[in-house]
């Protein structure tokens, strides 16, 4: 009773920032979150549009049901499969390509599963992890990285669910890395979540990256306002112009660049949105 009260208020508490036009409502998936992206990006459009942002970091499935349920003006996702689905069923007017990086499979220096780091090949790498029975945790959560994930197994032809050396632990990507850290797990992270706080992490490696497989595109959905006339589907569509704009993008190019020495994130902005 609790939990629906609670839902019932927030929900209340977004039509009203949206209906007094300052309040921009963005459910976004954690990676740019986590690896400090919205610090460059999000203070320069409130400024430039006198407007706030309330930015829920979620998994990309909790985000998209943000986005259906009419709580969130847009969402900033990377789940190609479920955002098709969600626009076809209504309850986005578009998506927009915004930028993109990729996957990295990680585990432990010593890499029991003897996976040849010098193949950009996931599948064989993935296969290696089956046959040797090594320990690999799953976010198993509905994120993006976890739809990714099991893309990739059913690449693979592995189905891993089940199976002793594999574990569903239910959490974001950061707690993912550190318990397979303690543990001596293998998992799989986006390589900006990684080159963010692989210094913490001492007891992992990459071990397998750079296959085509892996590419990890992210895109923005605006809210549908005929369906929930209360959201802020004005400001979201300047958010997606601001975003795609050659300013935001060169921000998205260089960002990283000067702590990691190379860019977490490709800009990928598009003509139309797709």
């Amino acid at each position: 009773m609790k939990r629906i009260s609670f839902i019932i208020l927030i929900s209340l508490t977004l039509a009203s920032w949206a209906l007094a036009g300052q309040t921009l409502v963005v459910a976004s998936t954690m990676s740019p979150y986590d690896s400090g992206l919205y610090k460059a990006l999000i203070p320069k459009f409130e400024e430039k549009y006198q407007c706030q942002v309330s930015l829920f970091s979620e998994p990309t499935g909790q985000a998209l049901k943000l986005l259906q349920a009419g709580n969130a003006d847009v969402a900033v996702v990377h789940d190609r499969k479920a955002e098709d689905a969600l626009i076809k069923a209504g309850y986005g007017t578009g998506a927009w390509d915004v930028m993109y990086n990729d996957f990295v499979l990680v585990g432990p220096p010593e890499n029991p599963a003897g996976i040849d780091s010098s193949l950009p090949d996931i599948r064989q790498a993935l296969a290696k992890i089956r046959d040797d029975g090594a320990k690999f945790y799953s976010r198993a959560d509905m994120s993006g990285t976890h739809q990714k994930e099991v893309a990739l197994w059913r690449a693979a032809g592995i189905d891993p669910e089940g199976s002793d050396w594999y574990q569903e632990t239910g959490l974001g990507t950061v707690k993912v890395l550190a318990k397979s850290n303690k543990d001596g797990a293998y998992t799989i992270a986006d390589r900006a979540t990684w080159l963010s706080f692989n210094k913490d992490y001492p007891n992992l490696k990459i071990v397998c990256q750079n296959d085509q497989l892996m590419l990890n595109f992210i895109r923005m959905i605006p809210g549908v306002p005929a369906r929930y006339p209360f959201i802020n589907s004005a400001m979201a569509q300047k958010f997606i112009e601001y975003m795609t704009s050659p300013e935001a993008q060169e921000m998205i190019r260089t960002f990283g660049v000067d702590k990691y020495g190379e860019p977490l994130y490709v800009p990928n902005a598009k003509t139309n949105n797709q």
